[in-house]
């Protein structure tokens, strides 16, 4: 079964690399097969229903047994997106192999608390395919808000690290949800819609989602390739930290 609608070739690459440079965000329009669509939202259906309607966040589901997101991990085609995409964003990487996967849920009558968390990435290039998503307005359907390309990749992953503890900082975050509150367009908010898939240079952009409605269900699927530290302490430090937060906010029996 083909999973998703891409063109995987060199000059198709070339194209989205350089509107990623220029424009930010890449979508590709329904990209995702619907037969496709339904059986990751059947994955989604088991972890709610063991995990409840609130939030939490699976990392890696494509290595679990039985996951349905692993056929798109181990995809030829997928994995060409994202190797190639990523020596073009840094050139010369090409990624080591490894994707890092991330299934996200926000639910149940908090999810504006899970909102408006800017970061950046530790990886080259992001793909984003929604799976749920909410309607109504940008802060009801939980949105993706991203300033592009704000800044170089880094040489030295220590500067990496010093400046993510700047930006995601509780004061700074303050600082910028009080911008995006009083913004005077929505240019920078991207509207997401399942079958479609979005990209961006997530190393390099700074990026959260906006809220959600109470007891709406809005759910995402991660997925990230080339970390330009790779083997570092400080990344290896990032993503162990965020597993042991993750891991702490799930029930028993999905680790």
């Amino acid at each position: 079964m083909t999973l998703l609608n891409i063109d995987t070739s060199a000059t198709s690459l070339r194209r989205i690399a350089d509107t990623l440079d220029t424009s930010g965000v890449v979508c590709i329009k329904n990209a995702v097969h619907a037969d496709t669509l339904a059986l990751w939202r059947a994955q989604l259906e088991s972890y709610l229903a063991s995990q409840g309607h609130r939030y939490f966040s699976i990392i890696q589901p494509w290595k679990e047994a039985d996951s349905a997101y692993a056929a798109l991990a181990q995809d030829r085609g997928f994995r060409a997106l994202l190797t190639g995409l990523t020596s073009l964003g840094h050139p010369g990487n090409k990624g080591d192999g490894n994707i890092y996967n991330v299934l996200r849920v926000i639910a149940g009558p908090n999810g504006a608390d899970h909102s408006l968390q800017f970061h950046y990435d530790a990886s080259v290039i992001t793909v984003l395919i929604p799976l749920e998503i909410p309607d109504g307005r940008p802060e009801e359907s939980g949105d993706l808000i991203a300033y592009p390309n704000r800044r170089p990749i880094r040489k030295i992953a220590t500067f990496n690290v010093l400046e993510k503890l700047w930006v995601q900082n509780p004061v700074n975050r303050r600082i910028q949800s009080a911008k995006i509150r009083n913004r005077k367009d929505d240019s920078n908010i991207v509207k997401l819609r399942p079958g479609n898939l979005y990209l961006f240079w997530g190393y390099r952009t700074l990026h959260a989602n906006l809220g959600c409605k109470s007891n709406s269900l809005r759910a995402t699927l991660l997925f990230h390739h080339g970390d330009p530290h790779s083997g570092s302490m400080a990344t290896r430090a990032i993503k162990w930290v965020r597993r042991i937060r993750e891991q702490f906010n799930l029930r028993p029996g999905k680790a």
